[in-house]
């Protein structure tokens, strides 16, 4: 993340939440297993024109709703998948994923693991299950690679990754919790 993004995020009063690092895209291979071990999904709950990975999604110029906080997520389906913009917009998308799972709604996020407030609240207390990725992720950007500037490499994340499952009707104090085993994807 660059450091214009990393002060807008520290002061949350980053505007556009699509701007910059602040979205970083899920590799179509780990979007493909995600698909295969949790899948398939209805919505993809945080994208835009460019980075959407389901027909129906929610964000700048969908068809449906610009606002997955505000968008009735049963609506449009009853799967949906979230690697959302990371900063005080996960917290919102936690909360959200929470209250949708009351009604009837499953949801599959993609998250960096930060253990946070937010994620006390609504992970501990209330997602049914926390995957902790076997290995860091290398994310894409504009669909390649994100690339390191000195070797031209795809490179990792420089944050381990989870993944957080709401599911109706199931519900653990705390969830459970295991690992997932991210695909080769860097390439």
């Amino acid at each position: 993340m660059n450091t214009a993004t990393k002060e807008k995020f520290a002061a949350h009063t980053s505007k556009d939440v699509t701007a910059g690092n602040a979205c970083l895209e899920t590799p179509p291979a780990v979007f493909a297993q995600l698909v295969k071990t949790h899948g398939p999904f209805d919505i993809d709950l945080t994208a835009d024109t460019k980075r959407h990975l389901c027909p129906v999604w929610f964000g700048p110029g969908s068809l449906y709703d610009d606002d997955a906080l505000t968008a009735a997520w049963t609506g449009f389906g009853k799967t949906g998948y979230s690697n959302p913009p990371y900063g005080p917009f996960v917290a919102m998308m936690l909360e959200k994923a929470k209250k949708e799972a009351t009604y009837g709604f499953t949801t599959t996020l993609l998250l960096p693991v930060r253990i946070t407030k937010a994620f006390h609240h609504h992970v501990l207390y209330g997602a049914t299950e926390v995957l902790f990725c076997d290995k860091r992720i290398a994310f894409w950007e504009n669909g390649a690679p994100k690339l390191d500037p000195k070797t031209g490499k795809p490179t990792g994340a420089l944050f381990d990754s989870m993944i957080v499952r709401y599911i109706p009707g199931i519900r653990f104090s705390p969830p459970r919790v295991g690992s997932w085993k991210v695909p080769a994807h860097n390439v």
